[in-house]
């Protein structure tokens, strides 16, 4: 935190340092190689160190807190005014004598040429002042910009933390329905299934992070589909093709995909052979498309898994992968049809 600080601080002295040099050095450098017979007033030394003065008068004192409401802007004035005004008066008094206006009045051609170079100096004092001004306020605005990202991105990732944090007693408890129902009719594969979701809970609770490999989620589905095949029948179509393809490794947010897995179990008739079940996970080029299909059981009206399922997910996939995640379902026929398509591949800046 502190060397991040001090880099952004070298930085702004370096570029400070840079504008000046352009502004204030550089033109006399240039003059001096044109005409290197001619010599450098001294007055050239004193305005450049009065245009850095004002510069860092403006930036660091005078701008120290920028004004924020209208009743400030005054007093803002009114310092720049006393800014200028000290300026003018130093270059007037240390410029050279045939720059200030003669004693005798009737010089009208010295009055003039001192009015004219005060207005010049003048000039070049409220161009200081704003770039000091610009850059202030430009450096207020990444500021505040920066936090504004902070503030989006904690809230965001407190969102994505409150809506695993459902997903996973959610998946339990479902789990635990399926295990419960083995008890009675095969004690044998019941305890196999809480074997098997020791497993998943292990992986649900210590080995997700914010991101996985895509083949570890894969195996995290399949070990849920034997998992929920221990109760289903035997005679029943289950087509499940799982394929990682060339994007085994490609990181994906974990639980992503068991929604729509557990609602081919929870809400699918599942108890005759001729309603086939279909689960397709597949990936190429780091894009990865989940379909799965399965009738609607006559008890359940809903298209989706009550309550947060669904809509839990349609927010994870907003808040994670934006445009490049869609979520289609459809129901037809009595069978319901859930596409999902996310591309995992880096997002562009």
């Amino acid at each position: 935190m502190n060397t991040h600080i001090n880099r952004n601080r070298v930085l702004t002295f370096l570029t400070h340092l840079l504008v000046i040099s352009m502004l204030f050095v550089l033109p006399e450098v240039l003059w001096s190689l044109a005409f290197p017979w001619k010599k450098v007033h001294p007055e050239f030394f004193i305005k450049t160190i009065a245009f850095v003065a004002a510069f860092y008068m403006e930036y660091y004192v005078i701008l120290r807190r920028v004004p924020s409401r209208s009743s400030q802007w005054g007093g803002f004035a009114l310092k720049n005014l006393a800014l200028i005004g000290v300026l003018l008066a130093i270059f007037y008094f240390t410029g050279p004598a045939h720059e200030r206006p003669h004693k005798n009045p009737d010089h009208v051609s010295f009055i003039s040429r001192s009015a004219l170079m005060l207005t010049r100096d003048a000039v070049m004092v409220i161009l200081t002042i704003g770039l000091a001004v610009a850059m202030k306020l430009g450096e207020q605005w990444r500021y505040l910009e920066s936090r504004r990202r902070e503030l989006i991105d904690t809230q965001r990732a407190e969102e994505l933390a409150n809506l695993k944090n459902q997903l996973n007693p959610h998946f339990l408890f479902n789990t635990l329905n399926s295990i419960y129902a083995l008890i009675a009719i095969a004690p044998e594969k019941a305890q196999a299934a809480v074997h098997e979701l020791s497993r998943m809970l292990r992986y649900m609770l210590y080995e997700s992070h914010a991101t996985v490999p895509l083949e570890r989620e894969l195996n995290f589905i399949r070990n849920y589909i034997e998992l929920m095949k221990l109760r289903l029948n035997p005679a029943l179509p289950l087509e499940v093709t799982l394929d990682a393809g060339d994007s085994a490794d490609m990181p994906v947010a974990p639980l992503i995909f068991i929604t729509l897995v557990e609602n081919v179990f929870k809400h699918g008739d599942t108890s005759a052979p001729y309603k086939p079940v279909t689960i397709s996970l597949t990936a190429s080029n780091g894009v990865v498309h989940c379909v799965t299909t399965n009738a609607v059981a006559p008890r359940s009206t809903e298209k989706a898994d009550g309550g947060i399922g669904l809509v839990n997910l349609n927010r994870r996939l907003t808040l994670l992968y934006g445009d490049r995640a869609s979520l289609k379902t459809t129901t037809t026929d009595g069978r319901f049809v859930a596409t999902l398509s996310i591309d995992l591949n880096p997002e562009e800046k």
